[in-house]
């Protein structure tokens, strides 16, 4: 059988983050569909310059593209994009001013030329929205997924896993990219504030040893590969992710799905997305998160109760249900 639906794979040589793990998720359980992607991998400018000018003679006239990871061919009208969340719109500060006006002119071109706009949250649909002119009629609310290999570990893996990063204490865990939103400057303030003797605060991201020496009792790692990461959670004491804005908040999902407790930051999408199943404190407030860390250290009913309410939440979200609402939108655009 041919096939009527074409991937834009730019995605495929970029470490996996949030949008990467998306992207790949999806991609895999769509049907009839087949990935296009560079021969090599490329960086920001050339991988524009690829997506612009060679991946639209790579489209089949039968098939629809779907662009996953925020970005696509202006040439193609046949296409549906996944735009994650409109923070180059509202905090443009946070990028690099080259980037943020090439990807806001991108969007509104491609919102207008396109069949269709998935995005992964109401709170992302509505900023969207307001700041791209789209008709409701036309952009798409899909969650995001969880599953595989992110579930409960064995002890014993985890054991293994902590003895590889050096854990020797019980930790609080975050995971993710160092850039502006993800506040890790109020989180090691609440880190400081919190002055723990019996646990340790592990740092794992996209760079190196940035906030060393940040204290006696906190790390950093430039990057956890996947097949460390669901043990990472499941040994951590909670997992924390301050953000000060985010369309979804995937590794915090990953992290419930591992039966970790979960502090996030008050904002619009992850009460949306997480509802009751985490401990809420405000961004900007320090001391607000260090006194949430230190009720999951002394109340183990209190974090068992929030692991709980993780686990049961994270059966709402499915790969698998993302994939066939993906897949249909798709088929009812071709």
């Amino acid at each position: 059988m041919e096939n009527k639906i074409a991937i834009n794979g730019r995605y495929l040589s970029r470490r996996i983050t949030g949008v990467e793990r998306y992207a790949h998720e999806v991609s895999k359980r769509l049907h009839s569909s087949r990935i296009v992607q560079p021969k090599r991998p490329l960086r920001q400018m050339t991988g524009n310059f690829w997506e612009q000018l060679i991946l639209p003679g790579r489209i089949k006239q039968h098939e629809i593209l779907w662009s996953p990871a925020n970005a696509g061919p202006w040439l193609i009208k046949n296409q549906v994009i996944t735009i994650h969340d409109a923070s180059v719109f509202d905090h443009p500060e946070w990028f690099k001013s080259n980037f943020a006006a090439w990807t806001r002119l991108s969007w509104r071109i491609l919102a207008h030329r396109v069949k269709a706009v998935i995005t992964v949250s109401n709170f992302s649909r509505e900023r969207l929205k307001k700041h791209l002119g789209i008709p409701d009629k036309k952009i798409h609310m899909i969650y995001n997924g969880v599953g595989k290999p992110f579930e409960p570990q064995t002890q014993d893996v985890i054991n293994k896993t902590r003895s590889k990063y050096k854990l020797g204490k019980p930790y609080f865990l975050f995971a993710g990219r160092n850039e502006p939103r993800k506040n890790l400057t109020t989180l090691i303030q609440a880190w400081e504030g919190l002055n723990s003797k019996t646990h340790d605060l592990f740092i794992a991201g996209m760079e190196g040893n940035i906030f060393a020496p940040i204290s006696s009792h906190a790390r950093s790692v430039t990057y956890i590969p996947d097949e460390y990461l669901p043990a990472l959670y499941s040994g951590a004491t909670a997992f924390i992710l301050p953000s000060f804005y985010e369309g979804f908040g995937l590794p915090a999902l990953e992290a419930m799905a591992c039966s970790t407790p979960v502090i996030a930051s008050d904002i619009p999408a992850f009460r949306e997305i997480f509802k009751d199943a985490a401990l809420f404190a405000k961004p900007h407030d320090a001391s607000e998160i260090t006194n949430v860390m230190q009720n999951i250290i002394d109340d183990p009913s209190l974090a068992n109760t929030v692991r709980e309410r993780g686990l049961q939440l994270v059966k709402k979200y499915s790969w698998d249900e993302a994939a066939l609402k993906t897949q249909a939108l798709l088929e009812s655009r071709s």
